[in-house]
């Protein structure tokens, strides 16, 4: 029967990119080259499975590494280049009133001082005339020159300052209506706008003559000092400078300092946020398309003997062999990396549109550099051709009757006492010859099972994250515990109250009234109201958002990091961004406009990028906005519980909207992140399924002739696709087992670095996300990964004819 068999092998059987006959150059004198891209060209064309396999595996990887490389440079970049052009200030400190201005500027001169400008006198007031009657609290520095030493001004309309009554307004303090030439009134003195500029570092929100001392005065008076050190160096070692510089001032009158990486933490905080988990995918993907790309090229070659003899017998040199197996592949990863490229800069669009504005500074609008573009435009077909090199050389070294005589079969040896073992063993017949064929190409298995794991980790990391965003979401917003919140305007406070349609203005109720219809409705467990103002903090350079609460608030959601929640009128908690952008710790004193000393009793978890303090309500003197909170009793509906409480406090006739906060409160940059999580992971997913699709195309076209003779011997199609698929089955449950702990090493590792960068801590429930039944279910994603990437393949095989397998060699 053998001998019938031998006798057969005429022509190869149909299966998926099985060589035909080939036609090449014989590479004469001047023509090596034209001979080279013929017999590239000819592979690529008869190679079509593995050449898309190559393609979109780097499409994909470039364009994972496009938008994490993008990601990492937008965190910082843009910050920096404006930094950098507006001589920002390394540091603001606010000194007190009672020094001298030539002690205060004679700091200027000290130890470590690159450069300084000051000082200037700051006062925190009242600004009317651009947001309602009460207008809001800001900021407001005398100075006359708008490009000195340190922090110069950029402006985007109008004039600098060139005297008095003169002022110059951030844009963001002006808001979309105000124009140069209009009038504003700062602490009772009305000015005319002269222009609207920016700070990089915000150092002040309005610019008015150094000489106008009817509004730089007050009892929050102050002077302030920009100081650009010699080795400014992280957060610490700027603070330890300042030390350093101040140290003949008396003590205790630096009474804040504000440094440059706080506001660019500040500004960069979703962006910085995202961008640690992009790259953790990015690497991932980078890793996955070079194994890929090496098994690629290695089942080439051991499927491609006689065609590497032949070559050899026509005249090819190893080096034009080697040539011809890196253009194979070289093409379509070029052609990958230029799509993958596209690809992930379209990505990274919503993601970088965040940057837009950010700085108040002019430019040209979010996106990816060129410069990273071309960098892994040119990076990833180089890390493709690095990968085949190994692989291609080993084909240029074979001598040319060598691989004619070796044939593409690998050799019956490999692995043979294990696959003897599990033939004999009670599995059914196809599971055991499933589980032994990988066993005849270890390396190749090897590097299967490491692109396996590799997608299992990703999915196994992904899910992690995902539950870990949703679970920080809650935090953020509280709504497992705030159901229901109605809001109620305040005259005089953000903004006009609106008028009725063809009426007078709307005359909101007293806040404690809805509080109190809140608390007697049926389905209330919790109602408790809520006073929001803006203050300013001596030696803060940002607005504090004061919440004062009536009665006891303890049951309203926020997520304790550290300490206790307050107690009476004398203490207070605040967010994590307060702490950390401020350099206070749990346990200081604060002193609140009025005098009023509280005390920090904890840190509390809270999604906003504001500076958040939450005390009594009594510590709110001054509210521009009111809330009643409410929690509702198990089974009450929201939606209707909504209605009835407008229904008692009609929108257009009292200014109060009542919202059920579970509709909507996922946020954009939430649902982008989520978004880009399941994009990211269907993206790796497929690459890995890729992988296993190769590896089982290249071994099932190797053992076609042991499938046909299986066939002839009784096997039936099902059995076969039985047979190819176990063969992966195996490598999958592996990979699975051993990626759960490195899934959950990774999202252990990756979270609190984002964690950093946004700012914020994060709550216990946000790392322990894992659930034994979900780690099994994670554990068999090898295996699911394993499937889909050799159903095809082993459909393939089934349908394979008994003669046409039996005439392969």
């Amino acid at each position: 029967m053998s001998a019938d068999l031998t006798s057969a092998r005429a022509t190869p059987p149909r299966v998926p990119d099985e060589p035909g006959p080939v036609r090449f150059d014989v590479p004469r004198r001047g023509r090596g080259g034209r001979a080279v891209f013929a017999a590239a060209r000819s592979a690529v064309a008869r190679r079509r499975l593995q050449t898309l396999i190559v393609g979109v595996v780097v499409l994909l990887s470039a364009a994972t590494a496009v938008l994490g490389v993008g990601l990492l440079v937008a965190s910082h970049g843009p910050f920096d280049t404006a930094f950098a052009d507006a001589a920002g200030s390394h540091v603001t400190a606010t000194v007190s009133k009672d020094v001298p201005a030539d002690q205060v500027a004679a700091t200027g001169r000290a130890a470590g001082v690159a450069a300084a400008a000051g000082p200037y006198d700051v006062v925190t007031t009242s600004l009317s005339g651009v947001m309602g009657p009460q207008g809001m609290k800001v900021v407001v520095a005398g100075r006359g020159e708008q490009n000195g030493p340190v922090d110069r001004i950029t402006l985007s309309d109008g004039t600098w300052l060139t005297g008095p009554g003169q002022i110059v307004l951030t844009r963001r303090t002006a808001g979309p209506m105000m124009a140069p030439g209009s009038e504003v009134t700062v602490g009772g003195v009305k000015l005319r706008v002269a222009g609207i500029g920016a700070s990089v570092t915000g150092t002040a929100e309005a610019w008015v003559w150094p000489t106008q001392g009817d509004v730089l005065t007050g009892e929050d008076a102050a002077r302030q000092m920009l100081y650009r050190f010699t080795g400014p160096g992280d957060d610490t070692a700027l603070r330890a400078a300042l030390t350093t510089a101040t140290a003949a001032l008396p003590a205790g009158s630096v009474t804040g300092a504000t440094t440059y990486l706080t506001v660019r933490q500040a500004l960069n905080r979703s962006i910085s946020a995202i961008a640690p988990f992009v790259v953790a995918f990015a690497i991932l993907g980078i890793v996955l398309s070079v194994l890929i790309t090496v098994n690629v090229v290695n089942g080439a070659v051991v499927s491609g003997f006689r065609t590497i003899g032949i070559l050899k017998t026509l005249g090819f040199t190893p080096g034009q062999v080697v040539a011809v197996y890196l253009a194979q592949v070289l093409v379509p990863a070029m052609v990958g990396a230029a799509l993958g490229v596209g690809l992930g800069a379209v990505l990274a669009v919503p993601l970088l549109a965040q940057t837009d504005d950010a700085y108040g500074i002019p430019g040209d609008g979010a996106g990816v550099p060129l410069w990273v573009s071309g960098l892994v435009l040119v990076a990833a077909p180089v890390l493709v051709a690095l990968a085949a090199l190994g692989p291609a050389t080993r084909a240029g070294r074979l001598a040319a009757n060598q691989a004619i005589s070796v044939g593409r079969a690998p050799r019956t040896g490999r692995g043979f006492r294990a696959r003897r073992a599990l033939t004999a063993s009670r599995l059914p017949r196809p599971v055991a010859l499933g589980l032994g064929m990988p066993l005849a190409r270890p390396s190749r298995a090897v590097a299967t099972l490491v692109a396996l794991l590799l997608g299992a980790v990703t999915l196994v990391f992904s899910s992690g994250l995902s539950a870990s965003m949703t679970e920080v979401n809650t935090a953020f917003t509280r709504t497992d515990a705030v159901h229901v919140e109605a809001q109620v305007m305040i005259a005089g406070g953000f903004g006009p109250v609106m008028a009725r349609p063809g009426g007078g203005p709307i005359e909101p109720p007293d806040p404690a009234v809805v509080a109190a219809a809140a608390a007697a409705l049926p389905g209330t467990a919790h109602a408790t109201l809520l006073r929001e103002a803006e203050i300013r903090v001596t030696g803060i350079g940002q607005e504090v958002n004061l919440h004062g609460y009536t009665g006891d608030a303890s049951w309203n959601g926020y997520r304790l990091a550290s300490g206790r929640w307050y107690s009476g009128t004398g203490e207070v908690v605040v967010s994590s961004y307060f702490l950390r952008q401020t350099g206070y710790q749990v346990g200081d004193r604060l002193t609140l406009p009025g005098g009023h000393v509280v005390a920090i009793t904890g840190e509390v978890i809270d999604g906003s990028d504001r500076y958040t303090v939450i005390g009594d309500t009594s510590l709110v003197t001054d509210p521009m906005m009111a809330r009643v909170e409410i929690a509702l009793t198990p089974g009450t509906d929201a939606a209707q519980y909504t209605k009835a409480l407008q229904a008692r406090f009609p929108e257009e006739n009292s200014g109060v909207y009542v919202e059920d906060r579970a509709v909507g409160e996922d946020g954009e940059t939430m649902l982008i992140i989520q978004s880009l999580i399941a994009t990211l992971t269907l993206l790796l997913s497929v690459v890995a399924a890729l992988g296993v699709l190769n590896t089982v195309v290249l071994t099932t076209r190797e053992r076609i002739h042991e499938i046909g003779v299986l066939k002839s011997l009784g096997m039936t199609p099902r059995q076969v696709r039985v047979m190819v698929v176990t063969s992966m089955v195996g490598l999958g449950l592996l990979a699975g087992v051993v990626a759960v702990p490195l899934g959950i090493a990774l999202h252990h590792a990756v979270i609190p670095i984002m964690s950093e960068a946004a700012s914020t801590a994060l709550p216990r429930s946000a790392m322990e996300v894992y659930q034994p039944g979900v780690l099994v279910l994670l554990g068999g994603a090898g295996i699911v990964l394993a499937i889909l990437g050799a159903l095809l393949p082993a459909g393939w095989a089934a349908r394979t004819r008994v003669a046409t397998a039996l005439r392969a060699e």
